[in-house]
Parts: C-alpha cells; sequence; structure tokens
C-alpha cells in the first residue's frame, strides 16, 4: 500500500515538474510556431490540366532547396495547387514559371503568377474561433452529466474531468513546447479531438457506475 502511495506521489511530483518547466519554457521563448504560422508568400497556379502533387513537390524541391515549404491542391478538378513557402525571391519566381510552363504546357508569367504575403498568425488567433463553440458544447454536456449522473455525484465527476483534462492538456503542452515540436492547426486540431476523446471516456465510464448503481 505504501509502495503504491509512493509511486503515486513520485508520478504527481513528475507532472508537476513538467508542467512547470514547460510554463518556463513558454514564458522565456514561447512556443515554436510552424513556419505556416510566420511569415511567408502563398503561390497559386492554375494548369488547366490534371496536376500530380509528386511533380510539384520535385520542382519545389529543386527551386525551394532551402527553405520550408508546403504543396496542396486547390480545387476538385485537380488542375490547380497552392505552394506556402518561407520567402521566395524573384529569381526564384522566374525559375517556378519556367519549370511549371514546362511541365504542364503552359504560359505562365512572373507577372501573371499570383503571389501574397502572410502576416504573422497569433496561435491565439487560430484558437479564438473554437473557444465559445466548444464552451457552449462543453456547457451543454456538462447539463446534461449532473442531471444524468445526479444518483452518483455528477458534480463530482464533472469537476473530476475537468481537473483531468485541464491536467492533460498542460502537460501535452509543455511537452510540445520544451521539445520545441512546432505549434500548428494539426496540433491545435489533436488538442481538440484529446479533450472530446476524454470526455467520450469520461461518460463511458460514468454510464457504467450508473447502471452499477441501480443494479
Amino acid at each position: 500500500m505504501n509502495s503504491s502511495k509512493n509511486s503515486k506521489k513520485i508520478v504527481y511530483l513528475g507532472m508537476i515538474l513538467l508542467i512547470v518547466a514547460g510554463l518556463i519554457v513558454v514564458a522565456l521563448k514561447g512556443f515554436y510556431v510552424g513556419f505556416l504560422f510566420g511569415k511567408h508568400e502563398i503561390i497559386e497556379v492554375k494548369v488547366g490540366k490534371k496536376i500530380n502533387l509528386d511533380e510539384v513537390n520535385q520542382i519545389c524541391d529543386e527551386i525551394f532547396s532551402n527553405k520550408k515549404y508546403s504543396v496542396k491542391e486547390l480545387e476538385v478538378f485537380h488542375d490547380s495547387f497552392q505552394i506556402n513557402v518561407e520567402s521566395i525571391t524573384d529569381e526564384e519566381k522566374l525559375k517556378l514559371v519556367e519549370k511549371i510552363n514546362q511541365e504542364y504546357g503552359t504560359e505562365e508569367t512572373v507577372d501573371t503568377l499570383t503571389v501574397t504575403t502572410i502576416s504573422n498568425r497569433r496561435i491565439r488567433d487560430s484558437i479564438k474561433p473554437y473557444i465559445l463553440p466548444m464552451i457552449i458544447s462543453f456547457g451543454v454536456v456538462f447539463i446534461y452529466m449532473l442531471i444524468r449522473f445526479r444518483k452518483i455525484n455528477g458534480v463530482k465527476i464533472v469537476l473530476n474531468f475537468i481537473v483531468k483534462l485541464l491536467l492533460t492538456e498542460a502537460i501535452l503542452l509543455s511537452i510540445i513546447a520544451i521539445t520545441r515540436l512546432p505549434v500548428n492547426d494539426l496540433v491545435i486540431n489533436l488538442l481538440m479531438v484529446i479533450a472530446i476523446a476524454e470526455l467520450i471516456c469520461c461518460l463511458s465510464k460514468s454510464e457504467n457506475k450508473l447502471n452499477e448503481y441501480n443494479g
């Protein structure tokens, strides 16, 4: 029994130290964000025929060999693509146009190339659209839990869930901050998925307890 308690204390202490370390890193350096959150260029190209993203990536590898970039299709007809890149010079624009014309038989020029500069994007600006819907959704579920599980202390269940969720998210954010993993839309969505998974797990366990209580 004592060894079990000691193990739990060690685990809790480890989690506290991890969160504190994460807070220190965030306070000193902030989160490390992916290049799509920083200032970058967006290039949109419509070739008018079916594209192969592997071919586009090969072109970008040649032109932006020392820069971070990403490529994605834009339309359902698979004839347009978008390149996100840290920066692009006039020389790189010219090379890109030449490669595209050579590969797809188009007549693009540097002047017809659509290039848009995107300014720095803050993490809180990316999270902001999700805050209100998440609060409303979780609020409705919490009310349901309070009513549904009133016989087995629904208030305690809700409070325990909130504490557990905050602890889980804090640990994950601390690991992300300490390891300097880039924060991007994928990470933000992952954190929300984990929160929903935690909620589903809590509801499932509470239903089992309620069934046991009712015999």
